[in-house]
Parts: structure tokens; sequence; C-alpha cells
């Protein structure tokens, strides 16, 4: 600090005062002063860049720790700050490139990798995470974090009976660990065994009583088990202990409206506004509420109100375009839609919205593009293998219908909806006999099925 002017040098004092006390307002002027002073301050960047992540502000506190990066280019600790405050704003190529830094100049650097592999996570990339998980186990074998992070990596990547013997593991370390508790009774919930996850998540509960989390997961255990009244209590408690707590709000409202109650929907999604503004969500979930109510157009106006505010997200474009569909806005839907996909050109529920509106806009083959990538971004999404069926089927390939249809049906073998449109693909494929079976296994199912009894007696004309 040599060499600097005495009121930079005070500022500087009170500034790490205010910050070790919590006092992150007076630090933040005080870390402003000096940089008013001497713009290049690499501690007063880096402080001022932490508090400002502290308060959840991503962008200044990724622009002041871009300034410290700058100023310390082999200093991994400012890139690994870097890396998490761009983590925290969801920026995953950002946070990736950063921690590849950290660990250019700290190949073992364990912070980094932990960070990483929940990066990974975050970013839907489970084979990325599981290895940076395994490599923080490899360096830390013993410690109950590490077992946790290499758990919560085999879950993403589908391996639940791996993660659950991680989870296991970290619990044997460290006995009564919340965090493995909770991540243990996910696994057991994740694999059809809720009622074992019950005793602990009731037990995590016990040791974090005001943990709004764990209430979240507790409820969708009990959803399994169809326990509905118990499961939404459990959702608005988490949401009376955390009003910002989104996915309790997110949760409470799908199953509100899984329970068709349109007044207490509406009430809801009022009460999420209410609670968080600014959030995205909570407007989608507000317009979801007014269609349900049958005002598409009051909904359409409230989200373009959103975005014309400055909230915004994909998911709140992919809903709007989804609302002026409905409106009979085609072109604008459209548009909207296309603003959703240049955010997020693998979204599904994007990419299918996208096709739907194609095709109600008589454009066949664009309907059938999107489709085709939204089967193949999705995977094992249902709606994306049967739409893309669908459009096959709209252009008179009948043969590579019944094979899309096929593939839906794996995942929902009887989904009443998909089993007649089997039976409609194979009817256009001339396969008469099996399309007769597949319209009477939907109505084993759904006896009153509109499409399917009239489709059958399309089979099976009278006098036949």
């Amino acid at each position: 600090m040599s060499g600097l002017p005495t009121g930079i040098d005070t500022a500087l004092a009170q500034a790490r005062q205010f910050f070790a006390a919590g006092q992150l307002r007076d630090a933040e002027a005080a870390f402003r002063t000096v940089l008013a002073f001497q713009p290049e301050h690499a501690e007063a960047s880096w402080m001022l860049g932490v508090l400002l992540r502290k308060r959840g502000e991503t962008d200044a506190a990724t622009e002041a720790l871009t300034r410290v990066v700058r100023l310390l280019p082999r200093e991994p600790a400012a890139w690994l700050e870097l890396a998490a405050a761009h983590a925290d704003a969801l920026r995953h190529a950002d946070a990736r490139e950063a921690l590849g830094r950290v660990l250019r100049l700290q190949p073992d650097g364990i912070d980094a990798l932990a960070l990483l592999a929940e990066v990974e996570i975050a970013a839907e990339n489970p084979s990325a995470a599981v290895a940076a998980a395994q490599r923080v186990l490899k360096l830390r074998p013993d410690s109950a974090p590490a077992c946790v992070l290499f758990g919560a990596a085999c879950a993403a990547a589908g391996g639940l009976a791996e993660a659950e013997a991680a989870f296991r593991r970290a619990l044997d370390l460290a006995p009564g660990d919340v965090d493995a508790t909770v991540h243990l009774a996910n696994a057991l919930r994740d694999q059809g065994r809720p009622a074992e996850a019950e005793p602990l998540y009731l037990a995590a509960l016990r040791s974090a009583p005001g943990a709004a989390g764990i209430l979240v997961e507790f409820a969708a255990a009990l959803l399994r088990m169809g326990r509905l009244d118990e499961a939404e209590q459990a959702y608005r408690d988490a949401v009376f202990r955390r009003r910002d707590l989104e996915a309790g709000w997110v949760n409470l409202f799908e199953l509100v409206r899984r329970r068709g109650n349109v007044e207490r929907l509406g009430e809801v999604a009022r009460d999420a506004v209410a609670a968080l503004p600014r959030s995205p969500e909570a407007r989608v979930m507000q317009a979801v509420a007014l269609v349900a109510r049958g005002d598409v157009a009051g909904a359409a106006a409230m989200l373009e109100q959103a975005l014309a505010s400055g909230i915004d997200s994909l998911r709140l474009r992919t809903a709007l375009g989804s609302t002026l569909r409905a409106a009979g806005r085609l072109d604008e839907a459209a548009a909207a839609l296309e603003q959703a996909l240049a955010a997020g050109p693998r979204d599904v529920n994007a990419l299918l919205e996208s096709a739907l509106t194609a095709r109600l806009r008589g454009r066949p083959e664009d309907a059938l593009a999107l489709a085709r990538r939204a089967a193949e971004t999705g995977g094992r999404d249902l709606r994306a293998l049967a739409f893309h069926g669908t459009s096959l089927r709209d252009l008179g390939r009948f043969g590579e219908a019944v094979r899309a249809y096929e593939a839906a049906l794996a995942l929902a073998p009887s989904d009443p909806d998909v089993l007649v449109a089997l039976a409609q693909a194979l009817r256009g494929a001339l396969r008469v006999e099996e399309a007769r079976l597949r319209c009477r296994d939907a109505l084993s199912v759904a006896p009153t099925h509109g499409e399917a009894l009239a489709l059958l007696r399309l089979l099976d004309p009278p006098g036949a």
C-alpha cells in the first residue's frame, strides 16, 4: 500500500472493516472511493466484486472481477471468483472458460474442479460433471462433500444406484449431514422408493427446520405416494418460509393446476407475482392462469407488458409464442418463438411450440424440421416424439410416422392419445388390422376416447 495517498489508505482500511462486519453498503461506498482515485486497484476491484456477488448483482460483480483478472492474469483465486460469478448468472460457457484458466495454473485445484462439476450439472452436461467430480473424489476420497458432489453428478447422469452408494458413503463419513441426507432421500425417491425416502426428509427437517428447499423435495416424494393434500401443504409451507423460493411457487402452481382448481390457480399465480415481481417464471404462471380462465388475450397482453418492462427469459418468450398461437395471432407467435429459439436453439419446448405454429400456418415441411429437432434434442420427451410422428403423418410419410409413434409408445405404453395417433398412422400405411388393435388398446384405457371411437367406426363400418 506504500505510495498511495493517505485518503485511499484510509478508505481501503475502512472498506475492509465494513466488509468483515457485514456492512456491505458502507463497504461498497469505501471500495468505490478507492477506485475513484485508482481505477486499476486490484484489491479494491476484487473485494468489490466479491461484495456485489454476495448481494446477487452478478453483472456488476462480473465487471469488477474481469478487471481483476486483467490486472492479475496468473492469480488462480481471481479466476475462480470470476468463474463463480459467471456460474451464479448461469453463464455456463464463461464459467467453464474461467475455470479452465484456474486449472491451467493449478491442475489439481480442488475448488475449481468442484465448481466445474456443479457448472456442468447446471449446464446439463452430466458426463463432464461426473469426470470433474471423480477428480475431486480422487483428491479427497474421505470427504463427505466430495462424495455428495460425485453422487449429484451421477444422479444428473441417470446413475441413481451409483448416486445412492455415494450418498450413503457420505453419511458414513459424516453421520447426520443434512446435505447428504436430502440427496440420499432424493435418489431413493427418484428410484421409485418414496416411502424409504420419507423418514430421511423428516430427519433433515428436524435438523434444519427452516429449510424451505427440503420441503420442496419432500413434497415431490409425497406426490409420488399420491398424498396430494400433504404435498400441497408442504409447498405452501416452503413459500411461506421463503417468499422468494421460485421452485416452491412453480411446483405449488403445477400441483394446483393438476388438481384442476382454476380459482386457486389464479390465486397462486397472483401470490407468486407479488413475491417475485421480476421473475419471468411468475409471469408465465400468471399467463397460464389467465388462459385457464379463458382470457387468452389478457394473457398475451400481460406477457407483452412483462417483456416491455425488461422481464425476459427463454421460457417467457416461449409462453408468449404459445399464447399468441392460442389467440390465433400466428405470425406474431412465430416471431416470438423465433426469438426464443435464438436464445435457446436446443430448447425442446421452444422447438415444439415453433413446430405447432408452423403446422397451423400451413408449413408442414417447416413443422417437420422443427419437430425432428425437438425429438432429437428431447431424447425421451414423449411430446417431442409424438409430434414428430404427427408431422410425418401430415406429409403422408406413414411408415416413418409409425416408427416415431412407436418410439413415443415405448415411453408411455398405455397413453391413449399416442395409441390413437399410432392407429391413424397404421391406417395410412394400410396396416388396418394393427390399427384396429391399437384403437382397442386405447379404448381399454380410456373407454370414451372420442378419436379412438371415431377411428374404430371408420375401420369397422356397420354392415362390413
